[in-house]
């Protein structure tokens, strides 16, 4: 497994109408949109009242995330416009499992289907074929079930509950469904 640090600068990936790459100032205005929208709030763990600045030190962060090998971050970007239209990472790295995790959110008017499957296939197999992860893994609340869904039409299987995965702002805990790739199960 190779970690994002051994990748001399982040790359640009393109594939099937989506381009996967660094984000830069414009992305903020995006970014604030995208991270304050209801769906993204309800199922993500967002800081409250997500500001212009916030998203410009998350825009600031990237670098380094990649530096200190935390997480591979992408701006998810129409590849005619390049104008960014959401977020896509690999976190959780397990170099003893050759393993990470993924996340994805996009713009509400960007949520489609063949989008959203189009920038998880890239960012997964960008995790196989540049990182030579073995494994990733996603996490999503059993209420999300556009994500369940969206990870079955690529591949992911899945495998079971995380109980109390994920905080809510209310102090309680929420379960998230478990689901995996394999390098062979990409479709």
């Amino acid at each position: 497994m190779r970690l994002p640090s051994t990748i001399p600068a982040i790359p640009t990936l393109t594939a099937d109408g989506i381009c996967l790459r660094a984000p830069r100032q414009d992305d903020v205005e995006v970014l604030v949109r995208a991270f304050n929208d209801d769906q993204v709030r309800r199922f993500m763990p967002v800081p409250p009242n997500y500001t212009a600045a916030d998203a410009q030190r998350f825009v600031d962060s990237v670098p380094r995330a990649w530096q200190h090998q935390e997480r591979a971050i992408f701006v998810i970007a129409d590849a005619a416009t390049d104008n960014c239209i959401g977020e896509a990472e690999l976190l959780s790295f397990n170099t003893l499992y050759d393993s990470a995790e993924i996340a994805l959110l996009l713009d509400a008017p960007a949520r489609r289907l063949r989008t959203s499957a189009a920038a998880l296939r890239l960012l997964c197999r960008f995790g196989f074929e540049h990182l030579e992860l073995g494994r990733i893994e996603a996490f999503a609340d059993f209420e999300n079930r556009a994500v369940h869904y969206l990870g079955l039409f690529v591949g992911f299987r899945h495998e079971g509950t995380a109980r109390a995965k994920f905080p809510c702002p209310d102090g309680e805990r929420r379960d998230a469904v478990v689901a995996a790739l394999l390098p062979g199960d990409l479709a």
